[in-house]
């Protein structure tokens, strides 16, 4: 259901790792959705919107132009009534794919819609974060919670939850390593909301959680101290 994802805390990853910078004040998230169009066919708004998040932060070196330190990639399901989840997988690939033709040309004739138990109600929807990546000299500030936490809040509005699967794409030398990665991921994960479902993938209710008591949970914060007026 959902592609790996991984943003590993200090520790995680077998290997030697860069020194770490400190924690930048703060980031920025560029949005950008694939959505291709044809220009020969009759029109048709696709049941699978593909965002790519971006993680930027400001140069430590006082240029202008940001350094990209990170992305998200975030797969969000619409779905009609009389089209389920597992008319959008490809069970072969594991690949979510657009399904041919339209609606109402899928549904038998009277049907009224319905397609049995397994029948999502109309304008369903559901998010799926595929895959999150932090350089790694930026892991384990929490940078990669924070920005699945924008990223569902940003782009979940309407579904009834998030799914994730927290592993490690990257190549671990041990399935030791990896599974001290995936032990140390899903500890991360708790913290945004996700819970285990099956196999490996981990669901957040987005109706009954608070993602936004979740993110000011998550944000780092500072006390400064103001100095008493003399």
């Amino acid at each position: 259901m959902a592609k790996e994802i991984a943003d590993t805390p200090g520790g995680a990853d077998a290997g030697p790792r860069p020194a770490r910078p400190g924690l930048p004040t703060g980031i920025v998230l560029e949005y950008r959705l694939e959505e291709p169009v044809s220009l020969v066919d009759a029109p048709a708004f696709p049941h699978i919107e593909r965002w790519t998040v971006s993680v930027l932060v400001d140069q430590s070196n006082g240029e202008d132009e940001r350094r990209h330190i990170g992305y998200a990639r975030v797969v969000v399901l619409n779905l009609d009534a009389g089209v389920t989840l597992a008319d959008l997988a490809d069970t072969a690939t594991g690949e979510w794919t657009e399904i041919a033709g339209t609606v109402e040309a899928r549904i038998e004739p009277g049907a009224g819609g319905a397609r049995g138990e397994d029948s999502e109600p109309a304008e369903a929807r559901y998010l799926v974060l595929e895959r999150l990546w932090i350089e790694p000299g930026f892991r384990g500030n929490g940078l990669g919670p924070v920005t699945a936490c924008y990223a569902i809040l940003r782009l979940g509005h309407g579904c009834r939850l998030a799914a994730c699967y927290p592993a490690p794409f990257e190549a671990s030398r041990s399935a030791e390593d990896r599974d001290r990665s995936i032990a140390a991921l899903g500890r991360i994960w708790a913290k945004v909301g996700f819970t285990p479902w099956n196999d490996g993938v981990w669901t957040l209710d987005l109706h009954t959680t608070d993602m936004r008591d979740r993110l000011e949970g998550l944000l780092p914060h500072t006390h400064a101290e103001h100095p008493q007026d003399s």
